[in-house]
């Protein structure tokens, strides 16, 4: 069974992302990797979202996914794919049962100085 950031990062690579394909990094990309890439950061934060009799029956766990690209390259139809990657995503395989996966929010930063935007989509998956 996988964990629900394993099944995330399966979602993304299957999506076949333009130009990123299987550059999907937990946490942190290799140093020497080529723009646009994604990483993705899991168990950001993990609440009690459905109780019963004193017992957490469901939890709410918020991940997020960050698209990486060069400015001057910048293509919003790749984060357009990721988000028809991960929204509503059904993340089978899990070692939980997931009654949803959506994005909340997705913020775009720029780093002028570097010349990187990026856009980061915070999800919340409710499991058991």
């Amino acid at each position: 069974m996988a964990s629900v950031a394993s099944a995330i990062r399966t979602k993304i690579t299957a999506a076949n992302v333009t130009n990123v394909t299987t550059k999907v990094y937990r946490d942190v990309a290799p140093d020497d990797t080529a723009m646009p890439f994604i990483t993705f950061m899991s168990d950001l934060s993990r609440a009690p979202e459905l109780e019963g009799d004193g017992i957490v029956m469901a939890r709410r766990q918020m991940l997020r996914v960050d698209l990486w690209q060069k400015l001057k390259d910048e293509n919003v139809a790749i984060v357009e794919q990721v988000l028809a990657a991960v929204d509503g995503a059904d993340l089978t395989g899990v070692d939980k049962t997931v009654f949803n996966c959506r994005v909340t929010d997705i913020q775009r930063l720029v780093d002028l100085e570097d010349g990187v935007c990026h856009h980061a989509l915070t999800l919340e998956v409710v499991h058991t």
